[in-house]
C-alpha cells in the first residue's frame, strides 16, 4: 500500500479574532459536503454535582421551542442530509452531511443550533425525560455496567471515569440556569473548531465559516481537572449482578497517551489483540475455544493517558475461563512479543480502515476538527499512515513488555452471577516484571 491518501490530507486553516479555528478540505471526488462543529468542552470537565450537563446541552441543541418540535433535524433532512451530535469526555460535536449544493444552507442550520440554543423551560423538561429514559436503557445493558466499572476504577473521582450522560440524580437536579451557562461556554470562539470537507472551494468555504462563527464571544478555553495516575492497591475483579442471558466482561488498563512516541506501537498492539477476525483474542477465545460470540479490543485516549480496553461476553458458566484465557493471552504477548504475521495482519487492517475512512467527507471533516480540539500537534492522515508503516515488530513487542505488567489489568464482569464469584485479575508473568 503506497502513496498518499488523496486530498484529504490537506486542510486549509483560518483562525478568527475570537479564537475560533476554521478548517476546509477540498475533496473534488465527492458529491456530498460534510460539516463538523466541535466544542473543546466535554463531560470530563464537569463538577460532580453537574454530571451530565454537557450531554444535556448537546440534546438541547436540537430543540428550538415547543411550537417547532424537531425543526433543526427536519431542516437538514429537507436538504437531503442528516445531522447528529455526540458528547465525549473532551469534546462535544455536531456533524451534518448534505448534497454539495445544500451545504451553505446546512451551515446556517448548524451554526444556529450551536450559537444560540433555546433553553425553553418546557423543552428542558421534555428532554430531561428523554435523557432519563436513555440512562435507564444504559442501566439495562450489562456490557455498559462492566465498561463503566472499569473506567471508574481507572479514573476514580474524576470526570473522565463518570458516565457521560450523568446519573439519574444529577440529571434530575440540573437547573435551567446551569444548562444555559454551560451552553454559553461550550461554543465560545476559543472553544469552537469548525471543519468542512467535500467538493468546496476552500477559500470560499472558510469565508462562509467565518461569517457563521465570527460573532461568537471569545470566552475562556475549556480547562480539565488534572489527573495523576497514582499507584492503585491491588483488587479483585468487580462482579456486578445483572439479569441477563450472558455474562459480559471488560478488562482494561493504562497505556501511553496521545503525546507518547509509543502511541502507534500501542495502537498496533491493540489491533493485534482485538481488531478483526484474525486478531489473537478472536482466534483463541472465539474460534478455537468457542467461549464468546463477540470479543474485541480498543485503544482510546483521554487526557494525557491512553487506555486499552478488552471486552466480550460468554455463557455465565464460562466467564471464569474466558477472563482467565484473556489474561493468559495478554501475559503471553507481554512475555514473547508479537509475531511478524500477527503484526502485518494488524497493520494492514488498521491502515485499510484509515484509507477507507478518508473516502468519506464526514470522516475527513471529523478527523481535522478532532485533531485541533484534542491534539497539541495536529497529524494528517498521511502522517499517521507513515508512522503506522514505520512501526516495527520490536517496537510493538517492547510496548507490550513495558506496559502489560502483573498489576496492569482492571476487570469487571456483569451478568447473572453471584457477587462473591472469584475471578482471575492479574497477568501471570513468572517474575518477568
Amino acid at each position: 500500500m503506497t502513496g498518499a491518501l488523496c486530498s484529504a490530507s490537506a486542510a486549509r486553516r483560518r483562525t478568527l479574532a475570537n479564537g475560533a479555528e476554521l478548517l476546509a478540505v477540498h475533496m473534488p471526488h465527492t458529491a456530498a459536503v460534510s460539516l463538523h462543529v466541535a466544542s473543546r468542552a466535554g463531560s470530563g470537565s464537569e463538577p460532580l454535582e453537574h454530571s451530565g450537563a454537557t450531554h444535556f446541552v448537546e440534546h438541547m441543541l436540537f430543540r428550538q421551542h415547543a411550537a417547532a418540535p424537531g425543526a433543526y433535524a427536519s431542516a437538514i433532512e429537507r436538504l437531503g442530509g442528516h445531522v447528529n451530535a455526540a458528547t465525549e469526555p473532551e469534546l462535544t460535536a455536531v456533524g451534518a452531511k448534505v448534497p454539495a449544493e445544500a451545504w451553505r444552507a446546512a451551515l446556517d442550520v448548524v451554526a444556529d443550533m450551536v450559537r444560540a440554543p433555546v433553553m425553553d423551560p418546557e423543552e428542558i423538561e421534555k428532554e430531561r425525560a428523554v435523557i432519563l429514559d436513555e440512562l435507564a436503557m444504559i442501566e439495562d445493558l450489562p456490557e455498559e455496567s462492566a465498561r463503566r466499572a472499569v473506567l471508574q476504577d481507572l479514573w476514580p473521582d474524576h470526570g473522565f471515569g463518570r458516565e457521560i450522560a450523568g446519573t439519574t440524580a444529577s440529571v434530575r437536579a440540573l437547573t435551567r440556569g446551569v444548562l444555559a451557562a454551560r451552553a454559553r461556554a461550550m461554543f465560545t470562539g476559543r472553544n469552537t473548531v469548525a471543519a468542512v470537507a467535500g467538493a468546496v472551494d476552500p477559500d470560499a468555504a472558510l469565508d462562509a465559516l467565518q461569517d457563521a462563527f465570527q460573532t461568537a464571544e471569545r470566552g475562556a478555553r475549556e480547562v480539565y481537572p488534572a489527573f495523576h495516575r497514582n499507584g492503585r492497591a491491588p483488587r479483585g475483579a468487580r462482579v456486578i449482578s445483572r439479569d441477563a442471558e450472558q455474562a459480559y466482561f471488560c478488562i482494561g488498563g493504562f497505556v501511553p497517551g496521545r503525546a507518547s512516541p509509543d502511541r502507534c506501537a500501542v495502537e498496533l498492539l491493540g489491533a493485534v489483540l482485538g481488531a478483526g477476525f484474525g486478531a489473537r483474542l478472536v482466534v483463541e477465545v472465539r474460534e478455537r475455544r468457542g467461549l464468546a460470540y463477540d470479543i474485541g479490543a480498543d485503544v482510546d485516549h483521554v487526557g494525557q493517558d491512553g487506555v486499552l480496553l478488552i471486552y466480550g461476553a460468554s455463557e455465565p458458566d464460562a466467564i471464569q475461563r474466558s477472563v482467565g484465557l484473556v489474561l493468559e493471552l495478554l501475559a503471553d504477548v507481554a512475555r514473547r512479543g508479537v509475531s511478524e504475521d500477527d503484526l502485518e495482519r494488524a497493520r494492514a487492517f488498521v491502515i485499510g480502515a484509515l484509507v477507507r475512512s478518508v473516502e468519506d467527507s464526514a470522516a475527513v471533516a471529523a478527523w481535522h476538527a478532532r485533531e485541533y480540539v484534542l491534539e497539541s500537534h495536529q497529524t494528517t492522515p498521511n502522517a499517521l499512515l507513515h508512522r503506522l508503516r514505520a512501526a516495527s515488530r520490536a517496537e510493538v513487542s517492547a510496548a507490550a513488555r513495558a506496559h502489560l505488567h502483573p498489576e496492569w489489568p482492571v476487570a469487571a464482569v456483569a451478568g447473572p452471577l453471584d457477587a462473591a464469584l472469584q475471578l482471575p485479575h492479574r497477568l501471570a508473568l513468572d517474575g518477568a516484571h
